[in-house]
Parts: C-alpha cells; sequence; structure tokens
C-alpha cells in the first residue's frame, strides 16, 4: 500500500470549508481510482492534515495525472500552504473495528 499526506493551512476558516467540500465531490472519483481510506484532520481553525492511503503507488500516479496537482497548485495560489509526505505503508487494524462508524463512498 502506499500513503499520501497533506498539510493545509489556508487563509481563513470559510477556504478550509470550501477545500475540503471540493476534495469530497472528488471522493467517489478517488476511490474508484484506487484510494482505499481518507482521514481529514482538524487541527485548527484554518488548517488540515489529510491522509490518505492507496492501493499501490501506480494508483497515486492516477489520481495526479487526472486532477491533484492542479488542486494543490490553485490552493497555493489562493494564499493557503500545502506540503506533504508520501511512501510504503503498512496498514494495521483492529479486530473490533466497526465500519458503520465511517463514511462509505460507493
Amino acid at each position: 500500500m502506499f500513503a499520501v499526506t497533506k498539510s493545509i493551512k489556508f487563509q481563513n476558516k470559510l477556504a478550509k470549508e470550501a477545500i475540503i467540500n471540493a476534495l469530497k465531490n472528488k471522493s467517489s472519483a478517488m476511490f474508484n481510482e484506487g484510494m482505499i481510506l481518507r482521514c481529514f484532520v482538524d487541527v485548527t481553525e484554518n488548517s488540515i492534515e489529510i491522509f490518505h492511503v492507496f492501493k499501490n503507488k501506480e494508483y497515486v500516479n492516477k489520481a495526479r495525472s487526472s486532477w491533484t496537482n492542479q488542486f494543490w497548485q490553485d490552493i497555493r495560489e489562493m494564499g493557503g500552504t500545502v506540503s506533504g509526505l508520501e511512501g510504503a505503508c503498512e496498514v494495521e487494524y483492529s479486530s473490533k473495528i466497526n465500519l458503520e462508524e465511517f463514511s462509505k463512498i460507493t
């Protein structure tokens, strides 16, 4: 599996909410392109951490080629700061996991 994290600091709370909504509007496409999991971490009123898990790096490259590189550049042009890390990852989960607590995207 392959993980991609993004740290984003916005000019204000409204910009943060708009970007989160835009990302959520792309959820179906991203899950169809190989994303397995995405987690939004609300750090402050105007910043978030986003953690993505993909099946492998090929799926990350496919998602990037379709739209994400331009998306992050647009955020920077609006005055936001975007940084990120990525790499191979190993995912563990509890046998007690309750998938009803997650938002399922189809």
